[in-house]
């Protein structure tokens, strides 16, 4: 490994040092409430609780038990958390004037600009040197497969930064942003990768960890940009085509995966988890609907207001 790959590589292990602090605090905070929370659940539906608990046992990646907040209490928590802040800070704004919001904006735009940035290109980088093809690149369990793992874990818990876009934006009183669309792909996203990475961190995860980081350059770049009155609205349209493709590209990605792995590799070992694939594909399908909506909603209200400005 070359200097500057291992550099690059220090900067994972920092967050995960980090990580393991924070989830040390929640440890200490909620294992009480969570061996509560466990004895409720099996007791109002074990079997159920019996079941989701063997196949995570069953399916856990070995690389889950060296990576910190793959507890999925502590997930639940920050889910419920952020729902709680948002809706409980819309409420509580209600009656308050609005924050001046564009100092903090700045460093978190630019913060999540690098982030995605070191993200999309080390995971493109550890593609690359693990010789992975575009498609079908089945989970690596062996040592050799732990240096991605690390990467795509650091892009599972940058969703964690991403819940601040919403606060901004509670903070400013910009209601009308906060939308289903908006609230449900940060929640539902958060919790899907922690499912992903601590059932397969590396192969085909790799793909949908860098294109998004890519789209998150842009769109974290363009929020930037205007957080420094920068004139570049009319990329504004293209980030949501942006993102429509990328959904796109993942469903097709899904669609490849499910072929390849559960009907022509069905009993090679070397495989892609099915329901990964398959939960992705679902998953893709209502992102692709409702930001399709947004789209022509934005576009509808860009109309109707050059009609008012002629009027």
């Amino acid at each position: 490994m070359s200097d500057a790959t291992s550099a690059s590589a220090q900067i994972v292990d920092y967050f995960i040092s980090l990580f393991y602090v924070f989830e040390s605090t929640l440890d200490s905070l909620l294992k009480p409430v969570e061996e509560t929370g466990k004895a409720v659940l099996s007791s109002l539906a074990p079997s159920l609780y019996s079941n989701v608990g063997q196949y995570f046992a069953s399916s856990a990646s070995p690389f889950a038990s060296r990576l910190p907040l793959m507890n999925f209490f502590h997930v639940l928590v920050i889910t419920l958390s952020y729902l709680g802040l948002v809706f409980g800070g819309k409420a509580l704004m209600e009656k308050r004037e609005k924050f001046n919001m564009r100092l903090v904006s700045l460093f978190h735009n630019l913060f999540l600009v690098l982030l995605s940035t070191y993200m999309c290109g080390t995971i493109l980088s550890e593609a690359w040197r693990q010789g992975y093809g575009l498609f079908g690149n089945p989970v690596d369990k062996t040592e050799r497969g732990w240096q991605m793992a690390k990467y795509t874990w650091l892009f599972y818990v940058s969703k964690i930064a991403e819940f601040m876009d919403t606060y901004i934006m509670v903070l400013k009183k910009n209601n009308r942003q906060i939308t289903f669309l908006h609230v449900y792909h940060h929640c539902s996203i958060f919790v899907i990768w922690w499912a992903v990475v601590y059932i397969a961190p590396n192969g085909e995860t790799y793909f949908s960890a860098a294109l998004n980081s890519a789209v998150h350059i842009v769109m974290y770049g363009y929020y930037l940009s205007t957080t420094l009155s920068i004139p570049i609205r009319f990329i504004k349209r293209f980030i949501t085509l942006f993102q429509m493709t990328q959904f796109t590209m993942m469903m097709i990605q899904a669609t490849y995966d499910i072929i390849l792995f559960r009907f022509v590799k069905a009993d090679s070992e070397e495989k892609y988890p099915f329901d990964l694939a398959a939960l992705l594909w679902i998953y893709m399908w209502t992102m692709l609907g409702l930001f399709a909506n947004f789209f022509k909603k934005d576009r509808l209200r860009e109309q109707q207001q050059k009609l008012a400005k002629k009027e």
